[in-house]
């Protein structure tokens, strides 16, 4: 196969073309990813957050680990505050949960988009030239 020197620019042109347009694509997406990651990072951030120091006030304060905090511990269990520790520390944990679902969701959906979209490239069809 020989290829005249129009021939080799068209090529060369063609395929910084190619690339370019998928860099530029790519980076779209990144964006487009953090952006998105930007903006559910921080509710969920912040249920992460009030679960650890829900958690950790938890401890400290409705179950105390000494003998008198064994024989306080029914009475300071329905203390409005500790009953408000558990409602975070349960819908926290809520969250958290849910925050992998719906990650583990989006991963598989956007593999499965991408495999597909590279199949479909790979079965075109050759075009002679």
């Amino acid at each position: 196969m020989n290829m005249n020197n129009e021939n080799k620019t068209e090529l060369i042109n063609y395929c910084l073309t190619v690339t370019g347009n998928f860099i530029l694509q790519s980076g779209k997406f990144i964006i487009k990813i953090v952006t998105i990651t930007i903006k559910f990072s921080g509710v969920y951030l912040m249920w992460i957050l009030l679960h650890y120091f829900a958690s950790q006030m938890y401890v400290k304060l409705c179950t105390p680990g000494d003998i008198f905090g064994l024989l306080m511990s029914p009475f300071l269990s329905s203390t409005p505050y500790c009953q408000g520790l558990r409602w975070v520390i349960y819908n926290g944990a809520v969250m958290i949960n849910n925050m992998w679902i719906v990650l583990a969701t989006w991963l598989c959906a956007n593999v499965f988009i991408l495999n597909n979209i590279v199949d479909n490239n790979n079965n075109r069809p050759e075009t002679s030239t």
